[in-house]
This record gives structure tokens, sequence and C-alpha cells, in this order.
């Protein structure tokens, strides 16, 4: 009895606890109510970030910066500008330092372009003849930087002007959100299941499938649109598992899906899930090339190995039915990788003893600048520089650039450029 005296209100802590547990937790109800909260405190959050415009807004970019997106030297550009002063001769923003609206880095290179005064690795448009380039960003494990890399390589090529089209596979739609679009906000708003789903014959008239041209979005960034994921992508899932694969193979619906918008664009990327969906396998069988984001652990380098293996099974059947279909390229990029870390280097150069030239010769490394832009959903192309310590950002900066400009040559080899010709 002393003893309950003495620690009365925690026994009664205790059995009250033991009591809710006896009558159990709702799972279904908590993990609604969770996932509200979460969703509600997303939604604020966004709004705190984007006030007061309520949209993302791209910053102007310095005279360094315009030269390194357009590929000239600042004496090269000052005399463009001297000499054609139609052409956006910049604003000056912080006393006398000129900067430059993405448009206007945009006119400038087209320019440049028609005058024929760019090499040909700065030539970021198709021409003749030149197909699309359509990549497909994958890994069956999570955490390895595949949407931060979708993020940071589509902006970036879209502002050396290539015309881009991202698309988010993913139904946690983390890509879609790193644009500044909270999926829980707009309940109604259309993704890549309604225009690949598939039309049943009992379905009312105008109930199928939508033109792939109401789903894309564009941007705050020109030349690169958006296809937006949420939740509903699953459904796909569900009802190419009880559809006749005879009549509409599932393989097929992301190209025939895309096949009239294909040719708006430069290039395409794919942002996929942590997973062997069917419209995962549908867009590997739409796609011209494959990048794989790995980490430079053994723990990833061992799943890595599953997944591709898995892969290709599943690929192999594919093939059988509609035949093989050469890739570009299937390039391996190292993610997250730091290179004063030592067991990050031996894992980085054991997985290029054993892959040779199929691994990236850069890599996106472990960054403080990338990690807090994250978390006003910015990239580095986005976040103003001021906000970090000038090498930190430097850093950051030059390896998104170093990876990016590799990828813009993987790009114009699979175009069949030799950019180091004349």
């Amino acid at each position: 009895m002393a003893y309950r005296e003495k620690y009365g209100s925690q026994i009664k802590n205790i059995e009250e606890t033991m009591g809710q547990r006896n009558m159990g937790i709702s799972g279904s109800g908590t993990l609604d109510r969770h996932a509200t909260l979460i969703a509600d405190q997303l939604v604020q959050h966004r709004d705190r970030l984007l006030e007061p415009a309520d949209i993302k807004v791209l910053r102007p970019f310095s005279f360094k910066e315009t030269c390194h997106w357009i590929g000239v030297n600042q004496n090269s550009l000052r005399h463009t500008l001297r000499t054609n002063p139609s052409l956006p001769q910049g604003t000056m923003l912080r006393g006398t330092r000129r900067h430059f609206e993405a448009v206007d880095i945009h006119a400038i290179r087209d320019h440049l372009i028609e005058h024929g005064r760019l090499g040909p690795g700065d030539v970021t448009c198709r021409r003749a003849g030149e197909a699309p380039a359509v990549i497909a960003s994958i890994n069956l494990k999570g955490g390895v930087g595949k949407s931060t890399s979708a993020q940071h390589l589509s902006q970036s090529l879209a502002m050396r002007g290539y015309r881009t089209l991202v698309v988010d596979l993913d139904a946690q739609a983390s890509l879609t959100q790193l644009f500044g679009i909270v999926p829980e906000r707009e309940p109604d708003m259309r993704t890549l299941y309604d225009a690949i789903r598939y039309h049943d014959d009992d379905e009312p008239e105008g109930t199928g499938p939508v033109d792939i041209r109401d789903v894309v979005q564009t941007t705050h960034i020109p030349r690169l649109d958006l296809i937006p994921s949420n939740m509903q992508i699953m459904e796909f899932e569900h009802e190419t598992a009880g559809h006749d694969q005879r009549r509409a193979p599932f393989f097929l619906r992301v190209e025939e899906a895309l096949a009239p918008i294909r040719d708006d664009y430069d290039v395409i990327l794919f942002d996929c899930p942590p997973q062997m969906s069917f419209a995962v396998m549908s867009a590997l069988f739409a796609c011209t090339s494959l990048l794989v984001t790995v980490t430079a652990s053994f723990v990833d380098v061992m799943s890595l190995g599953t997944f591709l293996g898995m892969t290709g099974e599943m690929m192999s059947v594919i093939e059988q039915r509609q035949g093989e279909r050469p890739y570009d390229w299937i390039k391996y990029l190292i993610t997250r990788y730091n290179p004063t870390d030592q067991p990050s280097v031996q894992v980085a150069g054991y997985l290029r003893s054993i892959l040779e030239g199929a691994v990236m010769t850069n890599e996106f490394y472990l960054s403080t600048a990338i990690a807090d832009a994250a978390t006003t959903s910015d990239s580095i192309v986005e976040v103003d520089p001021s906000t970090f310590h000038r090498q930190t950002y430097q850093r950051a900066w030059d390896s998104v650039a170093r990876v990016s400009g590799e990828l813009e040559a993987l790009i114009q080899s699979g175009w069949g450029r030799d950019i180091h010709g004349a």
C-alpha cells in the first residue's frame, strides 16, 4: 500500500496504458490519422516556403553561371552582348554585377547556335534524324538519391537548353514535391496513371485514358516540364494484374502514351520507384538508356547485384515476346559520395574494377549544400549561392556540373554526334 501511495500517479499511468493496449489500437484508424497529420504539416511547410507567391520562382544567374549554362567564356559573352545590343543584357544586381534570367540565357544561346558560334557539344537541341533520349533512373533500393539526382540532372539539362520532360513514377511522389507540388493538396491532379490506365468496354464513353498532353505540367524552369505522381499510380499495378495482356500488353502502355509528345523533347527522364513494378517495366521498355544510381557502400553493391539479376530476367520475358531493343548505353552513377571517406573510396574503386567503363567517371558528392537546399525543396541550381559558405557551395556546384556534363556527352553520343569534332 505504501508503495502505491508513493508511486500512485505513475502506477495509474501504467495501468491506463496497459488498459489501452489490452483494448488494442486501431491499425487503419491510427495510420490514417498519422497520415493526415503529416500531410497537413507538409502543406503548411510548403506554404511557408513559397510565400508570398505560392509558387516556385527561379532565381537569376550571375554572369559566370550564365557562361557555364551557355558554354562560352566570359570574354566571349561580353563581346557577344556588346556587338548584339538587341540581345538580353542582364540586370544589375548587388552593385555592378550583371545577372540573367533563364529565358535570357536561352535567348543568347539560341542566337549563338543560329549563327554557328557554339562548339558541337554546346548545341543542345536535336537535329533532324536524332531521336529523343529517353532515360530511366532506377535502383531497387531506396535512399540512393534517385529523386535528388533526377531533380538536379533534369534542371541542369533544361538550363543547358535541352527541352526536358521529367516523369515521376514513384507513388511517394518525392520528385513531384521537390518541384513544389504537394499531392495531398491536389487530389484531382492528373498523373501518368491517367494516360496509361486501361479502358474497359463497360466504361462510359470519355472515361478511358486521357491525352498525355493533359497530364504534363510546366515548371518554374523554362524548357523543363513535369509529369507528376501520387498514390494513384499504384492502381496501374492492380489493373494490370487482372487485365488481358494478350489484347493490350502492359509494357507498351508508357511508350504508347508518350508517343504524341515524344518529339516535343530532347530528353525524357523517368524517376522510378525502388521496386520492379509493371509501370517501371513499361518505362524500361520505352527507354533508350538506363542510369542506375548506387551509393558507395558494400550493402548497396550487394543489393545491386540482386536487383540487376531480377531486372534482367523480367526484361528477357518481355524480349521473348516483343523482341530485343538495345539501349544506347547503361551507366552506373555513384551518389552520396564522400571522397574523404576511405571506405567510400574503396567501394567506388571496387565497383569500377568490376563494371569498368560502365561506371560514370564522376560522382554526385555527399554535400551539406545539397542537403540543406533540399530542406526547402531546392536544388543546387535553384538555391541562392550567398546563403552558403563559398567553398561548400562551389564544391556541390562542381559535382553537379561534372555529372551533368558527362550525361550530356552520353546523350549526344546516343545521337551519333562527335562532340569533339569540328
